[in-house]
């Protein structure tokens, strides 16, 4: 009796669908999403301010959905809210770190307004946005409570600065601290936002790193000026 034969087993070929296959979801870290919609939503803001800004183009930029941004912040108001609370969280934490030298007030002080300029000059993003929000009347700054809460460190800074120079008859005795403040702050910011109205007005180019350190030699003649004992 002759053995059978038996035929070769045929491959199984795997049966295609006709429907694609969808592409798996990666799922992102909430806390790293978030961090993308705030400073997606910081950029878009500060360039076209609150009225101008758009939902779609900050969930672009974040490279996420509209949705999303619905879901952790509700509304375009909210968003805008939760903005101006992160540039202000921005400005204190880099406050708490500026630590003047013991001892030397004049040193503290001119070392003082370095560090505020210099937060002006690298967040130019935070000028737009405060100017934004006073072209609001303060509207959406009142409403937040965390920024009810906060205090700026800056203030005490200056106080205990001014208190020491003051102790060793070097800054005069009615030096004011707010207004020492507002003479940095004011000076500081209408150079940022008004630097390129001005360099037409004047025929002077006054946009970052060309005049700033002029500037800054400035602001500090104008402080001392005012501060030292004659």
């Amino acid at each position: 009796m002759k053995p059978t034969r038996k035929s070769p087993a045929r491959k199984k070929t795997a049966v295609k669908s006709g429907a694609p296959e969808r592409p798996k979801r990666v799922r992102r870290n909430p806390e790293r999403l978030i961090a993308a919609i705030l400073n997606a939503a910081i950029e878009e803001f500060s360039n076209h301010g609150f009225s101008g800004a758009r939902i779609d183009r900050i969930s672009k930029r974040a490279n996420t959905v509209d949705r999303m941004l619905y879901y952790y912040f509700g509304n375009k108001e909210r968003l805008y809210e939760a903005v101006l609370e992160e540039v202000y969280r921005n400005l204190i934490e880099e406050q708490r770190q500026f630590v003047p030298p013991e001892g030397d007030p004049v040193n503290g002080m001119d070392e003082l307004i370095t560090h505020m300029w210099e937060h002006y000059m690298n967040h130019p993003e935070f000028i737009r946005l405060v100017m934004s929000e006073n072209l609001l009347y303060g509207r959406y700054i009142r409403q937040s409570e965390h920024i009810k809460q906060v205090s700026f460190p800056l203030v005490r800074i200056i106080d205990e600065i001014l208190k020491s120079g003051k102790e060793k008859n070097i800054f005069r005795p009615d030096a004011d601290t707010n207004f020492i403040l507002m003479t940095i702050m004011s000076m500081g910011f209408f150079y940022v936002s008004n630097q390129y109205t001005y360099t037409y007005w004047l025929s002077k180019e006054l946009t970052p790193n060309l005049r700033s350190d002029a500037w800054l030699g400035h602001m500090k003649t104008v402080i001392f000026d005012h501060l030292m004992v004659r």
